[in-house]
């Protein structure tokens, strides 16, 4: 390459050079240029969001604090925040919040929900079903039993029939008899016959029919004694004046009583025989007055028997009877069964479930819902996102585990039907907390408020009063303690038939204890004990559990205030729950807890007297 061609490649080399450099350049500005715009944005936006966020924390209104408490402990409440006994932080209740239980609502998180196993039902309208059961006896049909005289005095001197029990037939010879004034007046019988026969043909039709009436006359006497027609027939045939004489039995049956030798002068006072047809029988059966409601005639009825388990009979209500007994407060009823094969003996026990007749449609809640307390009936109702409500009911009929509400609740509701008692609880922790910030409204707040709350809890639940008893009273309630007992273990065994028949004894002995307070000094405690009878009586359960509750609640009160030196003599001990924070009483150191089954009789600790 000469000299002229060099030149002119380094030229081109330094201009294609600068180009390349300039477009580099010119790159680069842009690239800064776009990093440094989308930087002022990205700050610009970020300033915007902190402005609107400020304008919303004005815009929003701040809670107010009205107290701090414990999260583990309720009743620790300060005014100010700070730790708990526990070492944990003080939370803080809302006025909002608290203004919502001061209505009635009480607020439960959903977690805790859960946790208690809080279960709910709705409130339905519907026919109140029910099954009576009774424990009832077997008797005579009154209308199918026969006594056996005579109705002339003389000497037995034949028996055909001589043993009880034998069975009979209708019309069977029962025994022979002779009688001196049977004879004599076989003899005018004979004598009418004759001279009737003589004076037939008389011309006198005076004569002929004074021997036709002497005849009937004679007869008819034969008859009055209960000589068998055909006796009479063969006398009036052959003449013949018989020394004995037949008794015989006019129905078929079973000799179940025989009072009859041979040789043994009878007369008409003597029952000889009596004679029962078994092939119908009755049932009577002893049933509580809150149960009349549910009866009527005609209803069906089914029987058990222990010594034939699996084989049931039908039957059915024929008769209330018009009167109450006084000492067990109840209604006998009698039932007919069947009896065509002779399996049903009278005075057998025997366990019958009456089928009782419907209601009209009613408001009906699970029973378990509603919360005696012996002077009112509660519900908790849920309002939903942890929210309830306690209402006050009036509460009618109970059958099959449904509760009739009167009024207190409408078919809107929904009710809560376990864990309701905690939601209780809570009630009234919270209404007592209310009453010590109203009366604490003025104090420092570094006063320590949880002593005050106490104070208004322990309001709520005094201290059991002194009772002072008569010693008549306080031998009733030694009785009627150990009645409770008896009625504990049942609960115990979980035999809800066995609790209602314990508690029928148990009931005739408040009955006594009733009818010794002529001065009503112990009528709050009678009533309440008398208001847990109609479910211990009901043979439900978890029915005769919750009412056992509201019996053993006002029992350790009366423990307690009246004869609390006798029962620690004799070995009584009041034991509570955890689980159910509800007290029982029962003797020994062995836990038997009646509320919840067998699988938790250990369940509870001894509370001091």
């Amino acid at each position: 390459m000469n000299e002229e061609g060099h030149k002119r490649m380094v030229k081109k080399f330094f201009q294609y050079g600068a180009l390349i450099l300039a477009l580099v350049a010119v790159l680069l500005f842009w690239v800064a240029y776009r990093a440094d715009t989308e930087t002022s944005n990205e700050l610009k936006g970020d300033s915007e969001q902190v402005t609107h966020a400020h304008d919303g924390e004005k815009e929003k209104p701040k809670k107010k604090i009205k107290y701090w408490v414990a999260p583990m402990d309720p009743n620790y409440i300060r005014h100010e925040p700070g730790k708990s006994p526990m070492g944990m932080d003080l939370v803080p209740v809302y006025e909002d919040e608290d203004e919502k239980s001061s209505e009635g609502v009480i607020m439960i998180d959903p977690v805790t929900v859960q946790t208690i196993g809080v279960r709910t039902a709705p409130v339905s309208r519907g026919k109140l079903q029910k099954s009576i059961r009774a424990v009832g006896r077997i008797a005579y049909d009154e209308k199918r039993v026969e006594h056996i005289h005579t109705k002339v005095s003389g000497w037995v001197e034949k028996l055909y029939v001589k043993t009880t029990g034998e069975e009979v037939r209708s019309g069977q010879e029962l025994l022979t008899f002779y009688s001196p004034e049977l004879v004599a007046t076989q003899e005018e019988y004979v004598q009418a016959l004759n001279y009737r026969d003589r004076t037939s043909a008389s011309s006198f039709p005076e004569v002929a029919e004074s021997g036709f009436s002497l005849v009937e006359a004679a007869k008819k006497r034969l008859e009055f004694m209960d000589i068998d027609p055909a006796q009479i027939r063969a006398l009036g045939q052959n003449r013949e004046v018989q020394k004995n004489m037949t008794l015989k039995s006019s129905r078929k049956g079973i000799v179940i009583h025989k009072n009859v030798l041979e040789g043994m002068k009878i007369d008409p006072m003597m029952e000889l025989y009596t004679i029962a047809d078994l092939s119908r029988v009755w049932v009577i059966a002893s049933v509580y007055e809150y149960e009349l409601p549910f009866l009527e005639t005609g209803r069906d009825v089914e029987m058990t028997l222990s010594y034939d388990p699996g084989t049931s009979y039908k039957g059915k209500v024929t008769f209330i009877y018009p009167f109450l007994s006084n000492k067990t407060r109840t209604v006998e009823v009698r039932m007919e069964f069947d009896n065509s094969r002779l399996k049903l003996k009278p005075d057998m026990y025997v366990d019958v479930v009456i089928n009782a007749k419907p209601t009209s449609s009613e408001l009906l809640v699970p029973s378990e819902a509603v919360i005696r307390t012996g002077s009112r009936n509660v519900v908790i109702t849920a309002l939903g996102k942890g929210k309830f409500l306690p209402k006050e009911v009036t509460i009618g009929l109970e059958g099959e585990g449904f509760v009739q509400i009167l009024d207190g609740i409408g078919e809107e509701d929904t009710v809560v039907t376990s864990g309701q008692f905690l939601i209780d609880s809570e009630s009234n922790l919270r209404e007592a907390v209310n009453k010590m910030l109203e009366a604490s409204a003025s104090a420092s707040p570094e006063e320590d408020l949880s002593t005050e709350a106490d104070k208004q809890v322990g309001e709520q639940a005094p201290s059991s009063p002194s009772i002072a008893l008569r010693d008549d009273q306080k031998k009733i309630v030694s009785d009627l303690l150990e009645h409770y007992l008896i009625v504990h273990s049942a609960l115990v065994s979980e035999s809800a038939m066995d609790v209602a028949a314990k508690t029928h004894e148990m009931h005739a002995v408040l009955e006594e204890l009733k009818a010794s307070d002529t001065e009503g000094s112990m009528k709050a405690i009678t009533d309440s004990m008398d208001s847990s009878m109609e479910g211990l009586h009901s043979g439900d359960l978890e029915t005769a559990r919750a009412s056992f509750k509201t019996l053993s609640r006002t029992m350790t009160e009366l423990i307690k205030g009246a004869v609390r030196e006798e029962a620690v003599a004799e070995g009584i001990k009041i034991y509570v729950c955890p689980m159910e924070n509800e007290p029982w009483i029962q003797k020994g150191t062995e836990l038997r807890n009646p509320y919840l089954g067998q699988d938790m009789w250990i369940c509870g600790v001894e509370e001091p007297y």
